[in-house]
């Protein structure tokens, strides 16, 4: 019964992070670009928390939802499978990062800092890559597609340093809950 209970609770937890990461995506401040139309948005602080206290696989998969919904919602279709993707390799990161620094040994600030700077620099280059690729895709050569890419930056570092202050600011808290909720109804 038992493990039952795990597989539900396994999937109430993915399905929960997965509106969370919709949800933060959706609310959004556009940006001017040369190619696409970015915006700032919490998707992505919501895609590494899921990461941090669910665990790779399933916040992975949660965050990957979350944006690949979002993405085919609002007609971004072509983008979906990619940032599933993106999400599955910044997590992995991520989570490397975690378990380098032994994390759940001795969580400290700076800990904190260097898992959260491995998946922000990830997200930046992961995302600044993509964007160069489909500037030229979209039939650009190279010098223009480089212009593009660079004037798509700005929002990219808007988004990954909102992502450092907020899942600073909220990963301990969350994950001390999260932690009292399992312990106390005996879910681990």
């Amino acid at each position: 019964m038992k493990q039952h209970n795990n597989a539900v609770i396994n999937i109430v937890l993915v399905a929960l992070f997965t509106s969370i990461t919709f949800v933060a995506t959706s609310i959004q401040v556009p940006m001017p670009a040369l190619i696409g139309k970015p915006f700032v948005h919490l998707g992505n602080s919501a895609v590494l928390l899921s990461v941090l206290l669910l665990g790779f696989k399933r916040g992975a998969l949660a965050g990957g939802f979350g944006l690949a919904l979002f993405d085919l919602f609002h007609g971004y279709v072509m983008e979906a499978p990619y940032y599933f993707f993106e999400c599955f390799v910044v997590g992995g990161i991520a989570t490397y990062v975690f378990s380098l620094v032994h994390y759940k040994k001795h969580g400290t600030s700076v800990k904190l800092i260097v898992v959260i700077l491995a998946a922000v620099v990830t997200k930046l280059v992961m995302t600044t890559g993509h964007n160069f690729v489909m500037s030229l895709f979209k039939g650009m050569t190279i010098q223009p597609a480089i212009v593009a890419t660079v004037s798509s930056l700005f929002p990219t570092v808007i988004n990954c340093v909102m992502t450092m202050i907020v899942v600073f600011v909220v990963y301990r808290w969350l994950a001390e809950r999260f932690e009292q909720l399992f312990v106390k109804n005996n879910f681990i």
